[in-house]
C-alpha cells in the first residue's frame, strides 16, 4: 500500500510540474522581451564599419564572415519603444529578435557592459577596441542600461578600434589623452 501511495504522489507531483512549466516556442522566446505598450520609435543601427573599411584590422573576423561587407550588423531600422526603455533594452530586444549573438556583463545592479555583438568582442582589434553607443550623435558617459530613450531618438551601436576617435567620440581627445 505504501508503494501505491508513493507512486500516486510521485505521479501527482510530476503532473503538477508539467502544468506549472511555461513551454514556449523559439519565436515566443525571442519576442518575449518586447512590450505591448509601445510609446514611440527610435532609429537603431549596429555597425562594425571600422573593421569592414580597414584592411589592417579584424582580418580573422573578416575571414570568419563575422563582419558584413558593408559593416552593418543591423542597418538603420525603426524600432518600437515603451516608456522607460533604455539603449541596452533596445539593443537586446533587436538582437534577440534577429537571433544575433551578443554578450554582456553586469557591472552593478543597474549597469551593464556590452562585451560582444555578432561574435565581435572588445579587444578583437587591439587594446582600444570595443562597442560604444551614441544617441542623437552624442556619446553618453553612462551605461546603456541607464540611458532612457525617447520617441524619435537615433541610437547607434558602433565598434571602435581607437577608443571612439574613429567613430566620432572626442571625449578622450578633449581630456588631453594621447594615443601613440
Amino acid at each position: 500500500m505504501k508503494r501505491i501511495l508513493f507512486a500516486a504522489a510521485a505521479l501527482l507531483a510530476a503532473a503538477a510540474l508539467v502544468f506549472a512549466l511555461n513551454y514556449e516556442s523559439v519565436e515566443e522566446h525571442y519576442s518575449s522581451g518586447c512590450s505591448d505598450a509601445q510609446t514611440g520609435t527610435v532609429t537603431l543601427l549596429v555597425s562594425c564599419e571600422e573593421i569592414a573599411n580597414d584592411s589592417g584590422v579584424g582580418q580573422v573576423l573578416k575571414a570568419n564572415d563575422l563582419v558584413p561587407d558593408d559593416g552593418l550588423i543591423i542597418p538603420e531600422t525603426e524600432v518600437a519603444i515603451s516608456d522607460g526603455d533604455t539603449a541596452f533594452d533596445v539593443l537586446s530586444n533587436a538582437l534577440n529578435e534577429r537571433r544575433i549573438h551578443f554578450d554582456y556583463s553586469a557591472i552593478s545592479d543597474r549597469s551593464v557592459y556590452v562585451k560582444g555583438i555578432n561574435n565581435i568582442y572588445e579587444y578583437d582589434c587591439g587594446d582600444l577596441s570595443g562597442w560604444m553607443y551614441s544617441v542623437n550623435g552624442d556619446f553618453p558617459t553612462v551605461s546603456s542600461s541607464e540611458y532612457t530613450l525617447h520617441d524619435g531618438d537615433s541610437l547607434r551601436w558602433l565598434y571602435t578600434c581607437d577608443l571612439g576617435r574613429d567613430v566620432g567620440d572626442n571625449y578622450y581627445a578633449a581630456q588631453g589623452e594621447k594615443h601613440e
